[in-house]
Formats: structure tokens, C-alpha cells, sequence
């Protein structure tokens, strides 16, 4: 791989942790799983299953769901229930 290629890939995950934050913002998302497999498996981008290693990425999309959420924003995908109907943790 050339150094051209590197600068390309690079630019190529900042723009996808880009877009994964102007996600988290809208206030559909309820963290980053779901940005995640909205990505890679709705969009087809298959690079987000690797964009989303690093923990601080991870919480800094949570974060930014949860201020979102709290603004009241649309939610993409309600979080799940558990049976005492209370949200399943993680969302």
C-alpha cells in the first residue's frame, strides 16, 4: 500500500466518523451499535465495522445520541424493552 493510499484511507474513516457524528447528533440513534449497522449494513459502507474499534470514537457517539436524545430529537430506532418495560441497557 503507498503512502497515497494510506492518506486516502485515512481520509476515507475520518469522513465516515464524520458522518457517524452528524448521525448521533440527529437524535435517531440511540448509540453507536446502531449507527454502526445502519452504516455497514443499511448504507453498505463495510468499512464501519472497523471504524468503531477505538472506545473514545465509541463514546464520544454515545455522548452526542444521549445530548441529542435529551434535546428530544427523533429516535431511528426505539430502544429495546425488557420484560419489566423498562429500556434494555445499551440503549
Amino acid at each position: 500500500m503507498s503512502l497515497s493510499d494510506d492518506r486516502i484511507k485515512d481520509r476515507f474513516s475520518e469522513w465516515l466518523r464524520d458522518l457517524a457524528r452528524h448521525m448521533a447528533r440527529s437524535g435517531r440513534y440511540c448509540s453507536w451499535r446502531v449507527i454502526q449497522i445502519e452504516l455497514r449494513f443499511m448504507q453498505g459502507i463495510r468499512e464501519a465495522a472497523t471504524c468503531f474499534s477505538d472506545p473514545s470514537i465509541r463514546n464520544e457517539l454515545d455522548g452526542l445520541c444521549r445530548e441529542a436524545q435529551k434535546r428530544g430529537g427523533p429516535i431511528f430506532m426505539s430502544p429495546a424493552r425488557s420484560e419489566s418495560g423498562l429500556p434494555a441497557p445499551g440503549c
